[in-house]
């Protein structure tokens, strides 16, 4: 596919248009575009204006109605009332206009009967006539290389160049502000969408037309949902291939959470926590701001992609070193000290007060002598321990070594980034030359973490999406434990030796069989956590004691939930020594199946130490994320223990992703809590299990 093609070209790649509602009030929504496309040359042969109050404006011709033009445009901008949209539609597409676009509020976004059924009627138009409709409630679109404005944003009265970045935005205000910071960052527009309220078209279509757009090379975008997640992936991955970036900020980390489910699960797999893991995972970087965002861009536009976090902080003040090392610390990047080989060359420059490890400090006396800045510079280049340097030296010492930071950028692949809060000259010319030149150090952190981390990512194997199975609309049954270890057994994942009793002689006979010490639990589909209902026995060393021990968990699980089903208990081989971790999956509405990966135990939700991974995965993402939990250094061996067999563990992860991936439809959510991972060599081992399937 190529944007040419692509279902949303008549919108974007339109030549003439019609502005229906059309005013000579520059100020209203429909004067505003009227007088863009004046300004900017648009004659009789490329425009028509629709409004039976005027016969022209400044001369123009300003017809009656639709079907009195003189040609039939590509594209119709919609300038009228929520009421009026349907019929001037209907007019539209009578005159043979492929495409439309919907300034009117009034619609869904009003969450009132009245807009919901407008909006529904705009939709099934759509669906029989097959014209493209952008909105509505929206500011509208623009695409540079034609210099096609089909918006009320201001500001494009004169000839835009086109640059190759491109803009999607759910929030029109969002649209306008990423506009004015960009060009105020010199970056540069191919096109720009606002989505409006996405009736007929989703944001996922409009990043597929901007992913086949060769004029395109990077991505922003501001999202609050997205309502097609398998085609957001499938397209964020064929940018990842086409190697050009998406950069978006995405908004509600800080909704309050649903009640929680069934599953801690459940509970801790929120829905910004999911959308920030799905995001990442599909090659896209996440800011927390529109400055973030624009700075993301401006990092890009450098040239570099570096493969590494490795920053070296370079300064004229000790103060200014330490402040960097915190603030970079905390934005995750890397500040290793420097090779020894490196710190020799450095330690022969620079006074005996300076520094040299990382950071390094070049103290005031570089007024003196810039001499050595370059000498300091072209030992830190020549180093491969390093993929960015950082230089916190601003004003007119910035303007003295610009020269000599503008030659190091054109013969290395590093990301060389000034840090200036006083506004130096040569600004212009250093970010010309591949410098990217930051205004604050908080603002330089959190950019700089965010764009080495994307970038890095970029270099490894890039995560391919698999359609998964949409959740059946039968019904669903919550498995009781043996059943549900039954089910994972089935798939080759390892379970705890167990028995089911349903009565106390059965529960010591079971005892026996297996070998004290045992465990016994509660067996019922309806009681979910068992040790809050006194629904668990540990360390039952004799049958008589497993025995007693069915009598207390069946009577404090009846005295708990009285409505509960009891099927009896489980008696399980007792496992004590290993790492409790849990492993649970739930289905996401947008983007399907996601893995959980955390400390295991009754702890688990109060903890919050998680790591999230879109299905499937493959073995290089299972290590990812139990990389990422603070408790990963219990599995290596933490204060004198036993490493644990995280191989094992590994392992089990592979077999849940597959058993998920196989099992489709048939299956809808699932928690390992926990899975003991015993020591080196011992393998793992699934202690409890919850699962909702069509079994």
């Amino acid at each position: 596919m190529n944007a040419m093609s692509h279902k949303l070209s008549p919108l974007f790649d339109a030549k003439t248009l019609v502005i229906v509602g059309a005013s000579q009030n520059y100020e209203r929504t429909g004067g505003i575009p009227v007088n863009t496309a004046l300004r900017l040359g648009f004659g009789p042969d490329r425009l028509a204006l629709v409004n039976p109050r005027y016969r022209e404006i400044e001369g123009f011709p300003c017809h009656p109605d639709i079907a009195s033009l003189p040609f039939t445009p590509d594209l119709a901008v919609l300038a009228v009332r929520a009421s009026e949209t349907l019929q001037t539609l209907r007019a539209a597409h009578a005159k043979g206009i492929p495409a439309a676009v919907l300034f009117a509020s009034g619609f869904a976004e009003e969450h009132t009967e009245q807009g919901e059924a407008l909006q529904r009627e705009v939709v099934e138009f759509a669906r029989e006539t097959g014209m493209v409709i952008s909105g509505p409630n929206c500011l509208g679109h623009a695409n540079f290389s034609t210099q096609l404005f089909a918006t009320f944003l201001k500001g494009f009265e004169t000839p835009q160049p086109a640059g190759p970045v491109g803009v999607i935005a759910q929030s029109g205000n969002m649209a306008a502000i990423f506009m004015v910071m960009g060009a105020r960052a010199g970056l540069g527009y191919s096109c720009f969408a606002n989505t409006g309220n996405e009736a007929c078209v989703e944001f996922s279509e409009y990043l597929e037309y901007l992913a086949d757009d060769p004029g395109t090379k990077a991505v922003l975008g501001y999202v609050e949902q997205l309502r097609d997640g398998p085609r957001f992936l499938a397209t964020a991955a064929r940018m990842r291939e086409q190697a050009k970036p998406l950069f978006l900020l995405k908004v509600g980390d800080s909704e309050k959470a649903a009640e929680a489910a069934a599953s801690h699960t459940a509970a801790m797999a929120g829905n910004a926590i999911v959308y920030k893991a799905a995001l990442r995972q599909a090659g896209a970087a996440v800011g927390g701001d529109p400055g973030q965002i624009i700075d993301l861009a401006r990092l890009w536009r450098t040239g570099r992609r570096p493969a590494g976090l490795r920053t070296c902080i370079v300064s004229v003040s000790g103060a200014g070193c330490a402040i960097l090392s915190d603030r970079f610390a905390e934005a995750g990047l890397e500040i290793p000290t420097l090779p020894a080989e490196v710190q020799t060359k450095l330690a022969a420059l620079l006074p005996s007060y300076g520094m040299w490890t990382n950071p390094v400090d070049l103290t005031g006396q570089v007024t003196n002598d810039l001499s050595f800045f370059t000498a300091a510079l072209n030992a830190l280049l020549e180093t491969d321990a390093l993929d960015c340097i950082v230089f916190y030296i601003m004003g007119y010492l910035l303007d003295l070594v610009a020269p000599a930071l503008i030659e190091a950028a054109g013969r290395t692949g590093k990301l060389l980034v000034a840090i200036d809060p006083t506004g130096a000259e040569r600004v212009a010319e250093l970010e010309a030359a591949g410098v990217a030149v930051l205004p604050e150090i908080g603002q330089t952190a959190r950019a700089l973490g965010g764009y080495l981390d994307w970038a890095a990512r970029s270099h490894k194997p890039a995560w391919v999406p698999v359609p998964h199975a949409p959740l059946s609309t039968a019904p669903y049954r919550t498995l009781n434990e043996a059943e549900a270890k039954s089910f994972l057994k089935r798939y080759g994942l390892p379970v705890v030796e167990e028995r089911i009793a349903t009565t106390a002689d059965e529960a010591a006979a079971m005892a026996a069989e297996l070998g004290c010490p045992v465990v016994v639990k509660i067996l019922s589909a309806d009681i979910l956590h068992k040790t809050e209902v006194g629904g668990v026995r540990l360390d039952l060393k004799t049958p008589e004691a497993a025995r007693e021990a069915f009598v207390i968990v069946t009577e404090s699980a009846r005295k708990a939930l009285p409505a509960a089903r009891i099927e009896g208990v489980t008696v399980q081989q007792q496992v004590s020594e290993g790492v409790g971790m849990l492993l649970g999956v739930t289905r996401d509405p947008v983007f399907g199946p996601v893995l959980t990966a955390g400390l295991g135990g009754v702890l688990t939700e109060l903890y919050q130490d998680i790591s999230l991974r879109l299905l499937p995965i493959n073995r290089d993402i299972a290590c990812e994320m139990l990389l990422e939990l603070k408790a990963h250094p219990l599995l290596t061996g933490f204060r004198g223990a036993k490493p644990a067999d995280e191989e094992a563990l590994i392992d089990v992860m592979l077999k849940l992703s597959d058993m998920v991936m196989q099992a489709g439809s048939a299956l809808r959510d699932v928690e390992i809590n926990p899975v003991l991972v015993r020591p080196n060599g011992q393998g793992a081992v699934i202690v409890d299990a919850l699962i909702s399937a069509q079994i």
